[in-house]
């Protein structure tokens, strides 16, 4: 494990991440450390990781604001970054056609992830 690249106090969450990529995205493990690191150094103060989609090429991350509110969305990344201009907002407090709660919406979509932040998983 290359520990340059991990966020402090993070060390099993990259180990779990880093597996994850690699295997989803079928990288070597050198690629998918600089991948990880980018993702988990994205999610601080009210912006989380929840999980990896799309083959482990978006991450998804719930961003808890009071201001313009809370949402969701699935960002592409790859070993330069994470690219925020080509986000999907997938869901929204100021959605009528949603739940306002983020982990009421998101309980019957866990299984469409790759996979899933210990933090938003039922089984943990």
């Amino acid at each position: 494990m290359n520990h340059t690249l991990v966020p402090s106090g993070r060390e099993e969450l990259f180990a779990e991440l880093t597996e994850n990529i690699a295997e989803l995205r079928e990288t070597p493990k050198d690629d998918a450390e600089v991948m990880a690191s980018n993702v988990l150094s994205r999610a601080y103060s009210t912006i989380h990781l929840v999980g990896l989609s799309d083959n482990g090429k978006r991450a998804l991350y719930h961003w808890d604001t009071s201001n313009p509110g809370a949402w969701a969305s699935l960002i592409p990344f790859d070993e330069r970054g994470v690219d925020s201009l080509n986000a999907i907002i997938i869901w929204q407090t100021t959605n009528e056609d949603q739940p306002d709660d983020f982990k009421t919406w998101l309980e019957p979509r866990l299984d469409g992830l790759d996979w899933v932040h210990p933090g938003y998983s039922p089984t943990r």
